[in-house]
């Protein structure tokens, strides 16, 4: 087998490229896309603690915590203790992360349609389908 048969070797080169031409887009914003990630989730869930950022991003708790941290200084979440344990920060968003979704999602979408250009809506549903069951068949939380 060659490695452009190899699948982890196609899904690395594709999500390199979509996250190289996201970062592009991002640096008017002074983000990257793993940023980016966080942001959009406290958009949808509004409040949420380090540890369940990085579960709900599939990621490490240090990662999260630097990330959050680097959004922090540029004033896009706030942090507060959490009430129901002390030791722990509750991530929200500032007006400026919240004003920054609406406008991201727009790029977000952007680069999304460029990455499927030539691929069918309904081939689309299967890629998405198929990878949601590659990422829980190698998920550690099976």
């Amino acid at each position: 087998m060659e490695i452009q048969d190899v699948l982890g070797y196609l899904l690395g080169v594709s999500s390199r490229f979509i996250k190289r031409k996201m970062d592009k887009e991002l640096l008017k914003y002074n983000l990257t896309t793993s940023q980016w990630a966080v942001i959009k989730l406290l958009s949808q869930e509004d409040c949420l603690t380090q540890v369940e950022i990085a579960q709900k991003l599939k990621g490490d708790k240090a990662t999260a915590g630097s990330i959050i941290l680097n959004l922090y200084e540029k004033k896009f979440v706030d942090k507060m203790l959490g009430q129901n344990d002390r030791r722990a920060y509750v991530i929200s968003l500032t007006k400026k992360g919240r004003d920054a979704v609406e406008e991201i999602n727009l790029i977000a979408d952007k680069v999304t349609r460029e990455a499927l250009e030539g691929i069918s809506e309904g081939d689309q549903k299967i890629l998405k389908s198929s990878l949601e069951k590659v990422i829980s068949n190698l998920s550690e939380a099976r």
